[in-house]
């Protein structure tokens, strides 16, 4: 879909109207006037949107204007262009959503929606969460119902403490984004990269009832989070090996050891690889060679995903007579992991956030966990902890896209990982800050 905005029959000295034009391959082209209008020498053709710059010449030289009408002025076309963004955010959720033909009558609903009941002006939210995952229907996994489930179990709580009957989609504003923040920050001890995702989640919650002409807060494009740089661990190459020529006579760890190497040479999510079984693989000839593949669709995206397998997994199956190791709960997977790691030395205190109950202790290189049974969720402390400790079943993906890139070629790198974009695999494993400094480079010499 192609959207951008325009001025049809443009005039000097009068307001223009601005129209939107909207696009999908050769089938649809449609356009309609907006409630928006400006001055010509106001619409920046280049961008499509009214200008936020302007300049005059001083002595041949370009000068950009800051006097106080200039800097009016542009704040009165910024305003104008978030609400252009806001309609094209509009169009793109409703197409997105589906369920309409898409054509004139359509897109003039979307830009002038006739609301004849009450409840798109007095829509509670979590009401709408329920109505939200209704209109999905069965193209969400079950992972984001309980996602969505879990962000409502946090709003409604959030509720009780402040005594409120009532939380609309307008209460949806900045000051209720600054005391939920404080309220899941020190009240709950949630991270702030959580709480910034949880609160992007119900930005997308609000959009959605937006397109089907629900009433929000206007501003709430403008409101944003702050995250921090995760902390991650991955096994190097180096320890990797380690764990490889390691022997358990403790049945549990041997087949946690392995588990956890074929993580690592997989990239795949532990609801993924738990499940591999060897009626799953194949072989295929590349080159002359004959290589053995595995073919599976993965949980959380239902994407078929066939990759080929390292000849560590080959050596792996071998040992247990062409089988894969004996599958185990991500709980107790996860425990024996960071025993196996232990015990081949991986124990360096580096900075992490470990995942622990209220009441729980990091006693040296150990876990005490609390006698109390506390009906609150584990929380991320973050600290300097043995490695070790730092260890779960993530570790085995982010070792592989890490370890492997810029070895493996980025297009099929992203196959492995499932991951959509290069920006996400980046921002997944790190990278991002680096992906800037090489842009970078091409205006320093």
């Amino acid at each position: 879909m192609n959207i951008k905005f325009f001025i049809k029959n443009p005039k000097e000295g009068q307001k223009n109207k601005i129209h939107i034009r909207v696009r999908v391959g050769r089938a649809v082209d449609l356009s309609l006037v907006t409630k928006e209008t400006c001055d010509l020498e106001d619409w920046d053709v280049s961008n499509n949107l009214l200008a936020t710059r302007y300049y005059e010449c001083r002595n041949g030289r370009k000068v950009e204007l800051r006097d106080i009408t200039t800097k009016k002025r542009i704040a009165e076309n910024e305003q104008t262009n978030s609400r252009l963004r806001d309609t094209k955010e509009i169009v793109e959720n409703a197409y997105k959503a589906g369920t309409n033909k898409i054509d004139s009558l359509w897109l003039s609903e979307l830009l002038y929606p006739t609301i004849t009941e009450d409840k798109f002006a007095n829509q509670e939210l979590l009401e709408y969460c329920d109505i939200f995952l209704q209109a999905k229907g069965s193209t969400v996994s079950t992972d984001y119902i309980t996602k969505i489930n879990s962000i409502k179990e946090i709003i409604i709580k959030y509720m009780k403490t402040r005594n409120l009957k009532s939380l609309q989609l307008t209460d949806i504003n900045l000051n209720f984004k600054n005391d939920f923040e404080k309220f899941c920050l020190n009240e709950e001890s949630y991270s702030i990269n959580y709480f910034e995702r949880n609160f992007k989640f119900i930005k997308t919650i609000l959009y959605h009832a937006q397109s089907f002409g629900y009433e929000i807060y206007s501003g709430l494009r403008s409101i944003r989070c702050k995250t921090e740089k995760t902390l991650f661990q991955v096994l190097t190459p180096e320890e990797q090996e380690l764990i490889m020529k390691a022997k358990f006579s403790e049945e549990h760890l041997e087949t946690a050891k392995d588990w956890l190497l074929i993580s690592c040479m997989t990239a795949q999510r532990v609801s993924d690889f738990m499940r591999f079984r060897t009626d799953m693989i194949s072989e295929k000839k590349i080159n002359g060679k004959t290589r053995m593949f595995i073919e599976f669709t993965q949980t959380k995206t239902n994407k078929q995903v066939v990759i080929p397998l390292d000849s560590r997994i080959i050596e792996i199956l071998n040992k247990r007579d062409w089988n894969f190791p004996r599958k185990m709960s991500e709980t107790k997977y996860n425990e024996h992991i960071k025993k196996v790691c232990e015990y081949v030395g991986i124990s360096e205190v580096i900075e992490g956030s470990l995942s622990l109950n209220h009441g729980d202790k990091v006693v040296g290189d150990k876990i005490i966990r609390s006698t109390r049974k506390d009906p609150r969720k584990p929380r991320k402390i973050k600290g300097f902890y043995p490695k070790h400790l730092l260890v779960s079943s993530h570790i085995g993906r982010r070792s592989f896209a890490t370890n492997n890139y810029g070895i493996i070629p980025t297009p099929y790198l992203l196959v492995m990982t499932g991951h959509e974009t290069p920006q996400m695999l980046m921002k997944y494993i790190g990278k991002v800050e680096e992906q800037h400094a090489l842009a970078l480079s091409d205006f320093i010499k």
